[in-house]
């Protein structure tokens, strides 16, 4: 008897074995999906994992009953990737799976229901929502569940099918069908007889008495193409939908369907060939070396210092190799411009993988690479999990960017360490790129874990813009704010705008204000499903949650005293907006933040306007780097720099630099002075320093000591629990319980907590964390397993079964 082990996508533990019907037994092989009952009745498309001859012990193994592919859709190699993803962010390999394949590969069942042959509909009294579904079933042989809520409108139909299945009127099962459907096209080609010329005009002439079909016939004649598109010849001046069906009935013409390619082909005519300067050929020889010893090199290269072109040379050798290359970038807006860049520079064997493709054109990039299609990809966090199986280099740009992370589901990854373990994996070479180096990964560089490269001097010799920093206190005190703006930096505005020039404005908050709140007592309106404090959005006139979406009308009283003085408090981008249009009302104001830009498309026009120069100043969060690229920009401000430094989070200067230095560097231009200015009461904070002196080195020193000092990566490794119900005492006492029983088990260990987070309760539910520190010299899997045995212990706890958690490795 062979058996399969499977995985299935979903959060349970390990995997399961199936037996392997005979029938099937000569088309099964590791990677393919197969068609698998879990549970009572409910359908999976599952992995083939491992195959073999020993049969489960403690239950007896149920058989496939389909397989889905006749090819495999991940190599051995993703698996043994999945399984080592599924160890390290201590979760199931099946919630990896989940992630890691394209929602079109994913299938699972649907209950359909139809009418039972044997009812009596003169036996059975049906309410009016039943008799409606058996009236719909006459014409229909079946319904689903989503079908059944929209015919009846009711949200949760499983209590009307239940009655209908007791009064024997319907059955149930289970359907399973591809979410993948290939694009096609009809296409027309002549008759197989017709190929003789001279056959051919003897039926023109005879097709003068239809002119329609004649005309048809003629225009498919002039198509240029054996085979051409249907719809296309339709379009034609003359040509009718009943001329070519004539023409296809009397077998002149015939029509078949062909699968076609969702995906836009490259436009371009040669690969653009580019040569190295004198900076980026000897970072390029030094890459070279560094591989030899080395998996994974560091380079540190500044803004527009060419690094594309260095990637680009070594993606070229790693394919005259014949091997693959995969380019790793933050964000699905920078990958459309790269894609572009790269297939001018490479060819057509560039490809791009994001979440923004839809359900069929994901499936399709992937099969791509299945067929080699591909050999370059060039994606965001997700593009880790594609099938590589002759891997041969690793490119993470901007490596320190926060957006590598996931956190909204598990696995909670971050795609930098991911795709350095899928090198080690494959036996590839891995190259961090990055304008500021995150400081683990400049560690690593200093201590020789990784090989280190630097590029410091841009390709077209801009310098990097002045920049000063304004005093709030200073200004406030001396009566020279305005608003928000300092009087400095309303002149810098006043003298940018006289050059023809445009500037940016910088506020990390969304609406309009903050919060609200009763001058007479203090009360403020809080979201009713978290703790925290409304905001007020004026262009739409309502208080809304950021972190639950819930949305209430402004208040206008106080209801706890009755008084109408209500006043607001702190200020985001609508208000910046605003105010800065009563400065300057003869110039033209944008905003580029969420609520501006709620769609791509209306993003991307606010980012053209402002490049074109219809925008003078543009307001924004951080959305608007986007924007930087803008020639006649030279005037960047942000307006609230304590913001960016007083977050409760220890990397917070990290990243606060780091966006400074981008700032800097995407701001710079070789032609004109550019200029940043910086609004911070703590105007003295030392980071704001080494921004000044654009001193990488220097803030890296300063922050290094406090790391060791409170036992901080990259000096340890961290994992964070949060423990989550609806009940406070509940979520508290849960935690507590894990913690007394980890507690002093290991000498490796430091934990923290239990403690509310910042934001104590989210979505209803009270939440507790723990913060466990672990020493680098720590036996890491072992910890791992001991942790995740005390949480299933704490879990089977009689008062704790409804208690979730939520585990963040590396946070």
């Amino acid at each position: 008897m062979l058996f399969a082990d499977v995985i299935l996508p979903l959060p349970v533990p390990g995997m399961f074995t199936y037996k392997v019907p005979e029938a099937l037994q000569n088309r099964v092989e590791i990677g393919k999906r197969v068609v698998v009952q879990f549970g009572s009745r409910k359908l999976y498309a599952a992995i083939i994992a491992v195959l073999h001859h020993t049969a489960p012990q403690l239950y007896k193994p149920k058989s496939i009953l389909d397989i889905l592919d006749d090819q495999p859709v991940v190599y051995p190699a993703n698996i043994a990737f999945w399984r080592w993803v599924a160890d390290y962010y201590m979760c199931s390999i099946g919630e990896v799976m989940h992630a890691a394949l394209p929602p079109g590969l994913k299938l699972d069942s649907e209950t359909t229901i139809a009418l039972h042959p044997a009812w009596d509909e003169s036996l059975t009294d049906l309410d009016n929502e039943e008799f409606i579904i058996t009236e719909t079933l006459r014409n229909k042989h079946s319904l689903t569940l989503n079908q059944v809520e929209k015919i009846t409108g009711t949200r949760s139909p499983h209590k009307l099918i239940k009655s209908l299945i007791e009064k024997n009127a319907v059955f149930a099962f289970e359907t399973f069908s591809e979410r993948y459907k290939p694009k096609t096209k009809t296409v027309l080609h002549l008759a197989a007889e017709l190929s003789d010329e001279s056959r051919l005009g003897s039926l023109l002439d005879e097709l003068q008495r239809a002119p329609r079909q004649h005309r048809a016939l003629l225009a498919f004649l002039e198509a240029g193409t054996p085979e051409p598109d249907k719809s296309a010849l339709l379009s034609q001046p003359g040509v009718t939908a009943a001329a070519v069906r004539q023409l296809i009935q009397k077998g002149i013409l015939q029509e078949k369907k062909i699968t076609v390619d969702r995906l836009p082909s490259a436009a371009f005519s040669k690969p653009f060939t580019y040569e190295l300067n004198v900076l980026q050929q000897r970072a390029l020889e030094e890459i070279r070396q560094w591989f030899q010893h080395k998996n994974t090199v560091l380079l540190h290269g500044v803004n527009a210092s060419g690094k594309t072109f260095v990637y680009t040379s070594l993606i070229k050798e790693t394919l005259h190799s014949g091997r693959q290359a995969l380019l790793l970038l933050p964000e699905i807006a920078m990958s459309t411009q790269t894609l572009n860049r790269l297939q001018e520079l490479i060819g057509p064997q560039v490809g791009i993988y994001h979440s923004g493709f839809g359900i069929n054109e994901r499936v399709e990039i992937w099969n791509k690479l299945l067929r080699k299609d591909y050999s370059v990809i060039i994606g965001t966090r997700s593009a880790v999990f594609l099938p590589f199986d002759h891997l041969g280099l690793v490119i993470i740009d901007e490596e320190q960017d926060a957006s590598y992370r996931q956190s909204d589901a598990a696995p909670g990854y971050h795609a930098r360490d991911t795709a350095i373990a899928l090198a080690y994996h494959t036996g590839a070479k891995t190259l961090l790129g990055s304008s500021v180096p995150s400081v683990d990964s400049y560690q690593n560089a200093r201590t020789g874990k990784y090989g280190f490269v630097s590029l410091r001097e841009r390709y077209d010799k801009a310098p990097l813009p002045k920049i000063t920093v304004v005093n709030l206190r200073e200004e406030i005190k001396k009566r020279r704010m305005q608003s928000v703006f300092s009087w400095t930096l309303l002149e810098a505005i006043k003298q940018t705008l006289a050059r023809n020039e445009q500037v940016i404005l910088f506020k990390n908050r969304r609406g309009f204000a903050p919060y609200l709140s009763c001058h007479n007592c203090g009360w403020i309106p809080k979201c009713i499903s978290c703790d925290v404090s409304l905001s007020f959005f004026k262009e739409r006139n309502i208080l809304r949650c950021h972190y639950c979406g819930y949305a209430s009308n402004p208040i206008t009283q106080c209801p706890k005293c009755g008084s109408a003085d209500i006043r607001l408090h702190g200020f985001g981008t609508e208000k910046a907006e605003e105010d800065i249009k009563i400065c300057f009302p003869d110039s033209t104001v944008g905003r580029l933040d969420y609520d501006a830009a709620r769609t791509r498309a209306a993003g991307e026009r606010i980012l053209q306007d402002f490049e074109q120069h219809h925008i003078d100043i543009l307001v924004g969060t951080q959305m608007i780097v986007r924007a930087m690229e803008a020639d006649s920009l030279t005037l960047t401000a942000i307006l609230s720099a304590d913001q960016l430094l007083g977050f409760p989070d220890f990397r917070v200067n990290e990243r606060a630099f780091q966006f400074l230095e981008q700032l800097a560097g995407k701001a710079a231009r070789k032609d004109r002075n550019t200029h940043i200015i910086i609004q911070a009461f703590d105007a003295t904070h030392p980071l704001l320093e080494f921004a000044i002196r654009h001193d990488f080195e220097g803030f890296f020193y300063h922050e290094i000591p406090f790391r060791k000092k409170f036992s901080y990566p990259p000096f340890s490794r961290l994992i964070r629990l949060t423990f989550k119900h609806r009940n406070k005492d509940t979520a508290a006492k849960g935690a507590r319980h894990f913690l007394h029983s980890i507690n002093n088990s290991h000498p490796y260990l430091q934990l923290l907590g239990p403690a509310p987070p910042f934001v104590e309760r989210m979505k209803n539910l009270y939440l507790q964390q723990i913060l466990i520190k672990i020493k680098k010299t720590a036996p890491l899997q072992q910890i791992k397993t001991h942790i995740l045995q005390n949480l299933k212990s704490t879990r089977q706890h009689p008062g704790f079964k409804s208690l979730k958690v939520e585990i963040e490795v590396d946070p």
